[in-house]
């Protein structure tokens, strides 16, 4: 006759419990810099996202967060080749920002901080009078409605659910910019009392005779209090992990993740 095991819950499952859940704490906390983000191209002046351009070189967005990003590159931009930086920083405050800890395990760092770093002065480029390390900012972005193509009007998502779990996309302001994303930080915070997340944007690129192109940012409407809260709690949440790093690999050479492909698609 089969015998009968009767499964019951001891002291020491509940102990491994435990154990496991410390585990798990401590593993997350490992890989907390570990992961990746899908960014928006501004390559030669056109606006595109997995290698579709925008309508109108343009999109309705809602800045979730956004940080100091320098990167240098030891090599030559080329096109055709996905190459990340050889060294990057990533900051709040330009004074306290030091290479990332990847670049510092890969070997990789031009010096123990960025300020006081020779790729990080004036003049240190190999053409022209700028840095040889990009000073940019990067953008984490949501999309946040569209404009009719007739008449330009603006229609807001205002779907709390949305805000709360929609893919997050990610843009690089390039250093020709940075002074006009400055000026409507600036003019948000003086004329409207509010942060980016508090506002939804239209960002667009433009032609510029000896930039290239510029990227230009222009408030939509302030955020309605409906979304407001869902919109709050994603900042909070997306401020731990905006500074995600960039994959190094084990010989030096530094690959950007192919970018993802799910989510809502940011359209016009």
């Amino acid at each position: 006759m089969a015998r009968t095991v009767k499964m019951t819950e001891t002291k020491a499952l509940v102990n491994y419990d435990e154990e496991l859940a410390k585990q798990a704490a401590a593993a997350a906390e490992q890989e907390k810099n570990v992961g990746g983000g899908s960014f928006f191209s501004t390559r030669a002046g056109v606006l595109s996202v997995d290698g579709q351009s925008l309508p109108g070189n343009e999109m309705a967005v809602l800045i979730v967060d956004g940080i100091l990003e320098n990167v240098y590159y030891a090599g030559k931009f080329d096109p055709d080749e996905l190459e990340s930086p050889t060294c990057f920083a990533f900051g709040r405050d330009e004074a306290d920002m030091a290479p990332h800890l990847v670049v510092q395990q890969n070997g990789t760092a031009q010096h123990a901080t960025c300020k006081g770093c020779p790729k990080n002065e004036f003049g240190s480029s190999d053409t022209g009078k700028g840095k040889a390390c990009g000073n940019r900012r990067r953008l984490a972005l949501l999309p946040a409605g569209a404009f009719d193509k007739k008449t330009d009007e603006y229609t807001p998502i205002l779907d709390p659910a949305h805000y709360a779990n929609t893919e997050m996309r990610y843009l690089k302001v390039p250093p020709t910019s940075i002074s006009a994303y400055a000026a409507y930080v600036k003019q948000l915070a003086g004329g409207l009392k509010r942060p980016p997340h508090g506002v939804f944007t239209r960002i667009s690129l433009s032609p510029h005779p000896k930039k290239q192109f510029e990227v230009k940012f222009e408030a939509l409407m302030p955020v309605p209090s409906e979304v407001l809260g869902a919109i709050m709690a994603r900042n909070k949440l997306e401020m731990t992990q905006i500074e995600f790093p960039y994959q190094v690999a084990a010989e030096g050479a530094v690959k950007k993740a192919p970018p993802k492909t799910t989510g809502r698609k940011f359209t016009r």
